[in-house]
């Protein structure tokens, strides 16, 4: 029989992690990766895993996800999110795959959930987390974090539960995270310059894809209000982009209007700010 390590990363997530883990009983291992977590999460997860692994909260997925991978000791790994739970269909396949495998890699479905509610009109979002570990040469990517892999991958048919936007406050908080993120690889992607047209094309062009293309309007007021937000979120990226792309910087624009006036205070012969 295969053995199978679950991979759990986590970060302050104390009221959510219990349910994600009990989900995933039938593993012969539970790590938890904790990427700093300042609250209790650690403590509550202790009963339900089989190792903790402490590692940097510098924000870097694939390296996390690497060092999951290195501390198990099972034929397979499956990856979770805290915000993620295998149902027991899910879990069956994941059984049975791991023991008469095809492939060496699978990719799994999730069923989503924003706000409350589940979007059918919201695109399926396939993610590869379940791996044979003797197949997986290293995860990649700062944020958008992929698996390379050796030998073919497979997908599963039953999909996994993500909670994703469990309220706006806790959502923005994370989109304002990531999207500086996001902006420093654009940035480092040589991005061209950001004007002003760009952002309105950059909102225009998410909601219309997100609302008409893919048919959100008919997800009701969820649906609405995740268009606008995908938006939001695509705008936040690329503000921050131009921040970083900003010279002087913001930072120093203001310093030396400070300079400036102080400037004036000593000499009153000096040219006045224009305002």
């Amino acid at each position: 029989m295969a053995t199978l390590s679950v991979i759990v990363l986590s970060k302050n997530v104390e009221n959510e992690i219990i349910p994600a883990l009990k989900s995933v009983h039938f593993a012969n291992e539970i790590i938890l990766v904790d990427t700093g977590s300042t609250d209790k999460t650690i403590e509550v997860s202790k009963p339900f895993v089989t190792k903790v692994v402490k590692t940097s909260s510098t924000q870097n997925f694939a390296r996390w996800r690497n060092e999951g991978a290195k501390a198990a000791t099972g034929d397979w790994l499956l990856y979770l999110d805290s915000d993620e739970r295998i149902p027991k269909n899910l879990a069956q396949e994941i059984q049975a795959t791991v023991n008469e495998p095809l492939h060496d890699a699978y990719t799994i479905s999730r069923f989503e959930v924003f706000l409350g509610k589940h979007l059918d009109h919201w695109p399926d979002s396939r993610v590869l987390r379940l791996i044979k570990k003797s197949s997986l040469i290293r995860w990649q990517g700062k944020l958008h974090e992929q698996p390379q892999i050796k030998g073919t991958i497979g997908d599963l048919r039953h999909q996994m539960i993500h909670l994703s936007h469990k309220n706006i406050n806790e959502k923005v908080l994370n989109t304002l995270n990531w999207s500086r993120i996001e902006a420093e690889l654009l940035l480092k992607a040589n991005h061209p310059p950001i004007k002003g047209w760009r952002l309105f094309r950059i909102i225009f062009t998410e909601f219309f894809t997100r609302f008409f293309k893919q048919g959100l309007w008919k997800d009701g007021v969820e649906g609405t209000i995740e268009s606008i937000y995908q938006s939001f979120s695509r705008f936040l990226t690329y503000v921050q982009l131009w921040q970083l792309q900003r010279k002087p910087s913001l930072k120093q624009a203001y310093q030396n209007i400070d300079k400036q006036v102080l400037k004036e205070l000593k000499n009153p012969n000096e040219k006045s700010l224009n305002i």
